[in-house]
């Protein structure tokens, strides 16, 4: 299966207004969109590991709501491991964190970087 299809349901549990790479423009309430880079690292022993990097922009109407759920997505994500649509995440690792306003959009932006490891 789909290692994105997989990010994407991991999200959808902590989120339903999940979308990737753009949000529809009439939304209002809190959501975040995601995006997904992938590589595939060989190991001596040819293990194929498939990092993820994942990008998840959180969007909401307050710096608290938009707080809460970068913090719920945090929490989610850190350290995270199981089967997620027949892929195998070994380890989620938070990278990093930046918040800011967009003002054309009224909106709280708050962006996290992943490293997600599958086999």
């Amino acid at each position: 299966m789909s290692i994105r299809k997989g990010i994407y349901n991991l999200l959808k549990a902590t989120e339903t207004d999940v979308y990737a790479l753009a949000a529809p423009q009439e939304l209002t309430d809190t959501y975040a969109v995601f995006s997904v880079r992938i590589e595939y690292v060989r190991s001596q022993d040819g293990v194929e590991v498939k990092e993820a990097s994942l990008s998840l922009n959180i969007y909401a109407n307050t710096m608290a709501a938009c707080v809460t759920l970068a913090d719920s997505f945090s929490a989610a994500l850190e350290n995270a491991s199981g089967t997620y649509d027949s892929e195998s995440l070994i380890v989620g690792l938070f990278l990093s964190e930046s918040d800011d306003y967009i003002e054309n959009l009224d909106k709280y932006v708050i962006s996290q970087e992943y490293l997600l490891k599958f086999l």
